[in-house]
C-alpha cells in the first residue's frame, strides 16, 4: 500500500500534470519522489541515523517510530507546503524527527531532519573507522533514479565532475538523462542550510547499497540540541541544465536573502602579482617596478583600478613558495591527532603580514607610502598563518589571540602546517586584522587554500558549527568595514556558505595561470554564478611576454601570444576579476581596451560564461572542443544579445536553440550574428550583409561556430577564440542595435541600458566618462522588415557621462 502525501491537483506543476512530490509506503519503510506521475527517485533501505556510536535503523528495530502526523505551512523561499512529520527514538533515548515536504510550486520537495535534544557519539570516523565521506543520517537515501546521468562539483576551485561527487568536499548534484536531447526533466539536489556541516555522502547507504545520500558529515562528533539539516530537490520549470541550475540557485538565494557588496576587483580592471604573474617573484626595487608598471599602463589608456598584491610586499613567509600545483584534497581515511607544532609550514603561509612590515627586501618602500604613490587601492593576501606566527599566543604570550592548528597526519594534509584563529575569536581577530589592512589602503582580501583551511583543522571537521563560525567572523568583519573577500581554492560548501556572507563576492574557478589550463572554467563557473557570486579566472598575460620563464611555471601552449585573447575574453565574461600581470613594456593595450571603458570599468555581460548544455550533457552532437555561452540584457526575458566563445573545436559546431540561455523568445524570431572582428566589415552606410549574417530562432542550427586552427598546436593556434554574437532584430520595426563592436561584449549593461525596440525604432542609454566617444553600430531597415544597412554613430558623452540615444 502507498500513502500519497500532498496531492497536487490544485498546485499546477510541469506539463499540466502533478508536480514534484514525495510518496511514502504505509509503514514508512520506503519512500519516493515522483514527477508528473512518474517515479524519479526511490529510497528502498528505510531511514537510519548514526548516534551512540552505532547505526540506528528501522530494519534493525533500533530506530523506533513514536508518532506521525500530517503537517503544512509555508517557507519564505519555497512557499506553501504539505507533508509528513515522523518522530523517532534512535538508540536508547535520542529523539530524532524527519519531515518530508512537498511544495505548492510543483517544482520542489525537501527532506529535513532534526535532533531536538542533540546527539552524542555521531562520528563514524571515530567509532567505526570509516572514511570522511560518511554521513550521520540517511534521509534522503535514494537507491534508484530514473535520471541516470549527473553533473556535480567537488574539491578545490569548485571543479565539476560528470558523476555524483562524494564527501565533505562534494557539492550539489544535477540529475538528467543525456538520452533526452531536449533535457526536458532536470532535477538539482543539495543541502539548503548548514552547508559547512554537510557532505555529499559516501555514495552508499548505511548498509552498503549504492545510493545518493547527502547528509551531515560523518566526521562530526556530537550535535547540539535543536540541530536541523535540510536537503532540497528542485525540478527545472523550463528544462535544460543551465536553466535548472539557475532556478535552483535563485531558490537558495531567496532562502538566504543573499546579496553581494560592490567590489572594485569586479568592476574595474586590475594588476596582479599572483602565482604565474610576471612579478610574483620580483627582484630588485620592486616598489619602483610596480609603480612604473601602473604608470605605463595608465599612459597607454589602460588605467588600473587596483593592485592585487600577493608577493613578498604583502607578507613574510616561513616557507618557500609552492612551485608545483598543490595536491588536491579528497575525502579519505580519518584519524590523526592534533596538537603541537605542525612539522611542515604550509605553502605561502603568513608569518608577518604586509601592513606590519616597514619595507622589506625587494619592497623597500613602506606599504602605506607605496599605496599612496600608486594611487589605487590594494587587494592583500593571507591564506593562513605559519606555525611560528607571533600573532597567536602559542608563540607570543602577549597576544590576545588563540589559534586552532592544522593536523598534518590527516589525509592530504602532510604539507599543510598552519594556524587559524579559533572560531570564537574570529570576528574580533579579523576586525583587528582588517583595520591594519585598511590603514594601508586595502579594499579587498584574499585568503587561499580554503579547502585545506577546513579539511586539515580537526576543530573544524569534528564540529557542526566551528568552520562556519570562523568563516562568518572573517566575512562579518569585512562587511562591517565595507571590504570584499575572494576565497581561493574553495569547495562547493564554501560557495554555498557564502550565501549568508555579502562580503565574500568571488571564488577562483580555475587552476593557476602558471601551470596552464586556466581556461577550463565552463562548468565550475556555473555553480558559482547560480549562487549569486562571481567566478574568478586566474591572472593572465596579454602577450607571451617574450616567453619569459617564471619560476615553477612550465611553458604551455596556452601561454603563447595567439592564446592571450582567450584568457582575456574568458576573464571578462566570467564576470570575475580581470587581473593582468605582464612585464613592463609587454602589455597589449589594444587587446585590453576591448574589455573596458575609458576609465577602466569592465564592460561585462549579464551572466558568467558557462559551457552550453550540449557540452555539459555529453550527448550525441556535443561540441568536439569547448563552447561557452553568455548573454547581455536586463533579465532572462529581456535579452539584448547572446554570445558564444569557442576554441579547440576540431570541427564546426552547430548551436541549437536548446544551447541558448536564456531561451530564445518568440520576439527573437529574426536574428543576426557575426564573429568578433573589432568592428571590421561594418562600415557606415554599407550593406548589412558584409557586417552580419541572418538566421532565425527556428533554424537548425541557429548559428554555426567555426572550426579552430590546429595548424600549430604547440604554438597555441587552437586556443585562438572565436567570439560569436547573436542579436535579435526588432520585429516591430526591423532595427537592430549591435552596440560597440570594438568591445568583446558589444551591448554590455555597463555601457548600454534601457534598450527598447518598437514600431518607432530603437532607443537606449549609453554610459561612460565625460568626453568619451562611443561608436554605436545599428542595422536600419531599408524598405522591408529585414535589416539592410549599417549605421555607425559616434556618441560623445556629456558631463553627466550618460546620453540617451534614439533611432531613427
Amino acid at each position: 500500500m502507498t500513502t500519497r502525501l500532498g496531492l497536487l491537483s490544485t498546485l499546477g506543476g510541469l506539463s499540466g500534470c502533478l508536480g514534484l512530490q514525495i510518496d511514502f509506503a504505509g509503514d514508512y519503510s520506503t519512500y519516493s519522489v515522483s514527477h508528473a506521475g512518474s517515479i524519479l527517485f526511490k529510497a528502498e533501505r528505510g531511514i537510519a541515523v548514526f548516534v551512540d556510536g552505532a547505526w540506528q535503523s528501522q530494519s534493525a528495530g533500533s530506530l523506533k517510530l513514536q508518532a506521525h502526523k500530517a503537517v503544512s505551512g509555508s517557507d519564505p523561499a519555497l512557499g506553501a507546503y504539505k507533508g509528513t512529520e515522523l518522530s523517532w527514538t534512535a538508540g536508547a533515548s535520542t529523539p530524532f524527527v524527519t519531515t518530508a515536504k512537498t511544495y505548492a510550486s510543483g517544482l520542489d520537495v525537501a527532506f529535513e531532519y532534526a535532533f531536538p535534544s542533540g546527539a552524542k557519539a555521531t562520528s563514524l570516523v571515530e567509532h567505526l573507522n570509516k572514511t570522511r565521506d560518511e554521513v550521520i543520517a540517511n534521509f534522503p537515501a535514494f537507491t534508484t533514479a530514473a535520471l541516470p546521468d549527473a553533473l556535480s562539483w567537488s574539491g578545490s576551485f569548485v571543479q565539476s565532475d560528470d558523476k555524483r561527487t562524494t564527501g565533505p568536499a562534494g557539492g550539489p548534484t544535477v540529475f538528467f538523462d543525456k538520452g533526452d536531447a531536449s533535457l526536458a526533466t532536470v532535477v538539482v539536489g543539495s543541502a539548503l542550510d548548514n552547508f559547512k556541516a554537510s557532505s555529499a555522502g559516501p555514495g552508499t547507504t548505511w548498509d552498503g547499497a549504492e545510493a545518493w545520500v547527502p547528509g551531515t558529515a560523518g566526521t562530526i562528533e556530537a550535535l547540539d540540541a535543536g540541530f536541523k539539516h535540510t536537503f532540497v530537490l528542485h525540478a527545472a520549470r523550463r528544462g535544460g541544465i543551465t536553466a535548472a541550475v539557475a532556478e535552483w540557485g535563485e531558490l537558495l538565494q531567496r532562502a538566504h536573502k543573499a546579496y553581494k557588496l560592490t567590489d572594485v576587483t569586479l568592476t574595474n580592471i586590475g594588476y596582479q602579482t599572483d602565482n604565474g604573474a610576471m612579478y610574483v617573484f620580483c627582484r630588485g626595487n620592486c616598489s619602483k617596478t610596480l609603480l612604473d608598471e601602473l604608470a605605463e599602463l595608465k599612459a597607454a589608456g589602460v588605467p588600473m583600478g587596483y593592485l592585487s598584491f600577493q608577493g613578498a610586499g604583502a607578507s613574510s613567509v616561513d616557507a618557500a613558495p609552492a612551485l608545483a600545483p598543490p595536491a588536491s584534497i579528497s575525502g579519505g581515511g580519518g584519524g590523526g591527532g592534533g596538537g603541537g607544532d605542525p612539522p611542515h609550514a604550509a605553502p605561502w603561509c603568513v608569518n608577518t603580514w604586509g601592513p606590519d612590515l616597514d619595507g622589506n627586501g625587494a619592497y623597500p618602500m613602506p606599504l602605506k607610502q607605496f599605496q599612496q604613490a600608486l594611487g589605487v587601492p590594494l587587494q592583500l593576501y593571507a591564506p593562513y598563518f605559519c606555525p611560528g606566527s607571533e600573532y597567536f599566543s602559542r608563540n607570543n604570550a602577549s597576544s590576545p589571540w588563540t589559534s586552532v592548528v592544522s593536523d598534518t597526519t590527516l589525509d592530504g594534509c602532510g604539507s599543510y602546517g598552519f594556524q587559524d584563529v579559533e572560531p570564537a575569536q574570529s570576528r574580533q581577530f579579523y576586525d583587528w586584522f582588517f583595520a591594519k589592512g585598511q590603514d594601508v589602503g586595502m579594499v579587498s582580501f584574499e585568503p587561499d587554500f580554503m579547502n585545506q583551511n577546513y579539511n586539515c583543522v580537526p576543530e573544524f571537521v569534528r564540529s557542526a558549527t566551528a568552520a562556519n563560525t570562523w568563516q562568518q567572523g572573517m566575512a562579518g568583519a569585512a562587511l562591517a568595514k565595507n571590504l570584499t573577500v575572494q576565497w581561493c581554492y574553495a569547495t562547493p560548501t564554501d560557495v554555498l556558505a557564502s550565501l549568508d556572507m555579502p562580503a565574500v563576492t568571488n571564488f577562483r574557478v580555475s587552476f593557476d595561470f602558471c601551470y596552464g589550463g586556466s581556461y577550463k572554467i565552463g562548468t565550475s563557473s556555473l555553480l558559482v554564478w547560480a549562487l549569486g557570486a562571481f567566478p574568478s579566472k586566474d591572472t593572465l598575460w596579454t602577450t607571451d611576454n617574450n616567453r619569459t620563464a617564471v619560476p615553477g611555471c612550465p611553458w604551455t601552449a596556452d601561454h603563447e601570444a595567439v592564446a592571450a585573447p582567450l584568457h582575456v575574453v574568458l576573464a571578462l565574461m566570467s564576470m570575475g576579476p580581470v587581473g593582468i600581470s605582464d612585464a613592463l613594456g609587454l602589455t597589449d593595450a589594444e587587446l585590453i581596451k576591448r574589455t573596458i571603458a575609458a576609465d577602466g570599468t569592465l564592460l561585462k555581460p549579464s551572466k558568467s560564461v558557462t559551457s552550453v548544455d550540449s557540452a555539459i550533457a555529453g550527448a550525441e552532437g556535443k561540441p568536439d572542443g569547448s563552447v561557452y555561452g553568455t548573454y547581455s540584457g536586463s533579465g532572462t526575458d529581456a535579452v539584448d544579445a547572446h554570445q558564444f566563445v569557442s576554441f579547440q573545436l576540431k570541427s564546426e559546431f552547430g548551436v541549437l536553440a536548446s544551447d541558448f540561455y536564456p531561451p530564445l523568445g518568440a520576439s527573437a524570431s529574426a536574428l543576426v550574428h557575426r564573429e568578433f572582428g573589432n568592428g571590421k566589415g561594418c562600415a557606415n552606410g554599407t550593406d548589412a550583409s558584409a557586417c552580419v549574417a541572418q538566421t532565425t530562432a527556428a533554424a537548425t542550427p541557429v548559428v554555426t561556430l567555426p572550426k579552430s586552427d590546429f595548424s600549430n598546436t604547440t604554438g597555441g593556434t587552437d586556443f585562438a577564440p572565436a567570439v560569436t554574437t547573436v542579436w535579435p532584430v526588432c520585429a516591430a520595426s526591423g532595427w537592430a542595435l549591435l552596440g560597440e563592436l570594438t568591445k568583446y561584449v558589444p551591448l554590455s549593461p555597463q555601457r548600454f541600458s534601457g534598450i527598447d525596440c518598437s514600431a518607432a525604432g530603437v532607443t537606449a542609454t549609453v554610459t561612460g566618462t565625460v568626453g568619451e566617444v562611443v561608436p554605436v553600430t545599428l542595422l536600419q531597415p531599408s524598405g522591408s522588415t529585414a535589416a539592410a544597412t549599417v549605421l555607425v554613430v559616434d556618441v560623445t558623452l556629456p558631463a553627466s557621462g550618460v546620453q540617451k540615444i534614439s533611432f531613427p
